[in-house]
């Protein structure tokens, strides 16, 4: 097996801006197609035209993990402030503090980052020391009959279902960490006004209208349990390969 994975970006007055990401565990005869699917996608993306497009093909060389998806459900909301209102409210049900709540959104307006904030689900204080460029979380994949079971579920539901099922395989693996006890994340696509909260405890919950569309911000926070590893767990989530079933 393989790994997949591409990022995109743009160099605005010296700093480099992300624009999209994509990846996946494949097996040799389909890399060819992926990446150039991959490719597609950097170019074509929303947030504009890169400038610099980086694909990586990995060989696997050790065992890959495999855990079970986490169940998906969908909550209406009729505006951002109604989606505000309601996120905190679930948050802080699992034991997360309001300041780590309103901590995340912060980072997740003002912090452009290739990955997710780290945020501690007491005092609020970021964790992961490259602050500018997040916790990436990566080597993850979706076992193929259970994306046909999902995809039939979302359809539906999403005018983009692919990108409910990416998010719902990120926050698998996620959630498969026993240090964290939920996640945040908003996507910074301009079209897509669709954000999600999980955790073990409550699943993969889609929340609509959690931003504005033409907002251009948005990214992850995962709420961590501290006293823990930091460096640990950013290796789970960065570098071991799972597959979601």
């Amino acid at each position: 097996m393989w790994s997949v994975r591409m990022r995109s970006s743009v160099n605005e007055e010296g700093r480099e801006k992300h624009i999209s990401g994509a990846e996946g565990i494949y097996e040799q005869y389909q890399i060819e197609k992926v990446l150039k699917r991959f490719l597609r996608r950097a170019m074509e993306h929303p947030r504009g035209l890169p400038d610099k497009i980086v694909l990586t093909v990995e060989k696997i060389e050790g065992e890959i993990d495999y855990i079970e998806a986490l169940p998906l459900k969908t909550h209406i909301c009729k505006d951002e402030k109604e989606a505000f209102l309601f996120i905190k409210e679930r948050l802080i049900s699992l034991g997360i503090s309001e300041k780590a709540c309103c901590s995340a959104f912060e980072v997740i307006k003002n912090f452009e980052m290739r990955g997710a904030t780290l945020i501690d689900l007491v005092t609020g204080e970021r964790l992961e020391e490259n602050k500018e460029r997040g916790v990436r979380v990566s080597r993850v994949h979706m076992d193929k009959s259970k994306r046909k079971r999902i995809l039939a579920k979302v359809k539906n539901l999403s005018n983009q279902p692919y990108r409910v099922i990416e998010a719902l395989t990120i926050a698998s693996k996620v959630a498969f960490c026993p240090e964290i006890v939920g996640e945040l994340c908003i996507s910074d696509n301009p079209d897509y006004t669709t954000g999600y909260i999980a955790s073990r405890d409550f699943g993969y919950l889609r929340i609509t209208n959690i931003k504005k569309r033409g907002d251009t911000y948005g990214g992850r926070a995962f709420f961590v349990k501290t006293p823990c590893n930091i460096e640990k767990l950013i290796n789970f989530l960065e570098k071991v390969p799972v597959i979601v079933v």
